[in-house]
């Protein structure tokens, strides 16, 4: 993670190293009180918005307002890159801009110790899960191992599914498995895309391409832009499948027509 202050655009830079960094660094947030929230068990992801901040050497917190974007797929460095985040708040003393860019460099690292593997760990790992709150649960979907991941992924949260596919060891049939899932939500599925994206290997998948154009909780932008990566075999099965949407069965027959033509 790199945290560097803008003093011209009065707000702090935090570049994430990858995408599953982004979970333990809000839950490190949190639970240190940096970021004061009624529920220290809600994680605010993904991060942005506004919040109150509480530096260590000021008895008052400050409202901060925090922006992110990410590369996409196509953009250079996007595999080995997380989400940048934009924090600022309202003008003051330049120390104020100083002493906010140390409070996010310095941030205590509770979810490094909270989540060290030990042995005996993984032994009775269905029994460790069932203990964590949820909060836990998201920032350990993000390094779990593959017993781990199958368990956290029979539990219907979208959130919990997202930052399972955060997990930089996640397989190609694991994805097409949540991909298949109707408790997936929007950011699920274009988090998928943009897993598409940065996997060559995995855009030839027909069985993930189809399973996510045929998810009723892709979005229907989305799952057209799928349909025309399809073979005409998978075409033909989203035609007949009945379960399908209206939409995107119509959108896949017109796809289909056009390879007749």
């Amino acid at each position: 993670m790199q945290v560097q202050s803008q003093a011209k655009e009065w707000q702090v830079v935090v570049r994430l190293d990858n995408d599953a960094e982004e979970a333990s660094f809000v839950y490190d947030l949190v639970q240190s009180g940096r970021i004061l929230l009624d529920n220290k068990e809600y994680l605010p992801l993904p991060f942005r918005g506004q919040f109150l901040f509480k530096l260590p050497e000021r008895p008052r917190p400050v409202s901060i307002q925090v922006a992110r974007f990410e590369l996409g797929p196509g953009d250079a460095g996007a595999r080995d890159s997380g989400p940048t985040l934009l924090v600022s708040c309202s003008r003051g003393p330049e120390q104020l801009l100083r002493d906010l860019e140390e409070a996010f460099r310095e941030i205590p690292r509770i979810s490094s110790e909270k989540f060290k593997s030990k042995a005996a760990d993984r032994a009775g790992e269905f029994a460790r899960i069932q203990k964590m709150s949820f909060a836990q649960k998201v920032i350990f979907a993000t390094r779990a191992g593959a017993g781990a991941r199958a368990i956290l992924m029979r539990q219907p949260s979208p959130l919990l599914l997202l930052y399972l596919c955060k997990n930089p060891l996640i397989t190609l049939p694991e994805v097409i498995q949540i991909a298949k899932l109707p408790s997936i939500d929007a950011l699920v599925a274009e988090y998928i895309v943009r897993l598409l994206g940065l996997n060559p290997q995995w855009a030839m998948s027909e069985e993930l391409k189809s399973s996510l154009a045929t998810n009723a909780k892709t979005p229907i932008g989305t799952a057209l832009s799928l349909l025309s990566d399809l073979s005409v075999r998978s075409l033909r099965r989203i035609c007949k499948a009945g379960e399908v949407r209206s939409g995107v069965r119509q959108a896949a027959m017109r796809v289909l027509s056009e390879h007749h033509d």
